[in-house]
């Protein structure tokens, strides 16, 4: 009787223990499936290191024989439903820039272009190397017209090694300092190793997969600051920017793997003060057609919305 009891008793326990191991499966997530564009391409900080284009998909490229794609900022505001209002000056782009392939799904080529009351003000031609160390690119500006100073900085190498690279921005000012060692993430072994001035950035992590961006004053007196955190790979889940007295957190979104869009909030000393919604479409081909930006305040109940149109030519 006593061995039978404590057979029950031993089968009893292996049946509890089996089904807490069953609850403690993770629920699986969707893969994330890679689209044209990468969704940090829509991080302006990321985005603006033009030395380090990793934003498009060549395979994509190629498979679709895309030669240049633009992509076009409208000032104007829209309706929630998707008419522009009766102001002309509301229609006019803000800015679009063109992103030349040559056939073998690399770039090679961006024009940027910005606008003012439909008029140019400036129009900046570059030319982009082939990537070596980092995803490094030479880019090499061949014009910049109607004698608008240079907005868009390029990067030259100034120091590369496993743990560390610098670069030097085309105003022979500021640095970029990319830490690339977790090991040295720490501000003591960010001091040494790159010495950073008030004015330069130091990233910490590698250029498409960027863990925290800042400046530093003193050592260790942080400020513009930018933290990332990411899905796999480097595909970003958060990224939260913290400049006093604004906070703000970018969420992004994937629908089904591919990325659809991202949502902000804006605080000002943990009040929340405005949020844009950002939806991207793609066309039937898979490629983004249009992004659409829904902003909302808090004390209003007026939203309003801006777009980019996104265009193709290709290789016959």
């Amino acid at each position: 009787m006593k061995r039978l009891t404590v057979c029950l008793l031993l089968l009893l326990g292996f049946t509890l223990a089996n089904c807490t191991e069953k609850k403690k499966v993770p629920v699986s997530h969707t893969e994330i499936t890679a689209d044209l564009i990468h969704p940090l391409y829509f991080q302006e900080e990321v985005s603006s290191l033009i030395n380090f284009p990793f934003w498009f998909n060549d395979s994509i490229v190629v498979g679709n024989k895309i030669k240049q794609l633009t992509v076009t900022s409208f000032k104007g505001v829209i309706s929630d439903t998707g008419t522009y209002n009766d102001s002309d000056d509301e229609t006019f782009p803000k800015r679009a820039i063109i992103y030349t392939f040559n056939q073998s799904g690399r770039l090679v080529q961006m024009q940027i272009t910005d606008f003012s009351e439909g008029i140019v003000i400036s129009n900046q031609s570059f030319q982009v190397g082939k990537p070596g160390a980092l995803g490094y690119c030479e880019v090499v500006q061949k014009d910049n017209l109607y004698g608008v100073e240079n907005n868009t900085f390029t990067y030259k190498t100034n120091r590369i090694t496993p743990d560390y690279a610098a670069f030097t921005a085309s105003n022979d000012l500021d640095l970029v300092h990319f830490i690339l060692n977790k090991k040295y993430f720490g501000p003591l072994s960010v001091d040494s190793i790159a010495n950073p001035l008030p004015n330069d950035w130091i990233i910490l992590g590698k250029p498409d997969r960027p863990e925290k961006r800042y400046k530093v004053r003193n050592k260790v007196k942080e400020k513009f600051i930018s933290n990332y955190s990411y899905y796999s790979s480097n595909y970003p889940k958060m990224i939260a920017n913290e400049d006093y007295p604004f906070f703000k957190k970018r969420y992004f979104s994937y629908e089904k793997g591919h990325f659809s869009g991202y949502l902000d909030s804006t605080f000002i000393d943990k009040t929340f003060v405005t949020s844009v919604k950002s939806f991207i479409y793609y066309n039937s081909k898979k490629l983004p057609e249009k992004m659409i930006h829904k902003k909302e305040h808090v004390e209003s109940v007026n939203h309003y919305q801006t777009q980019e149109i996104f265009t193709y030519s290709f290789y016959e």
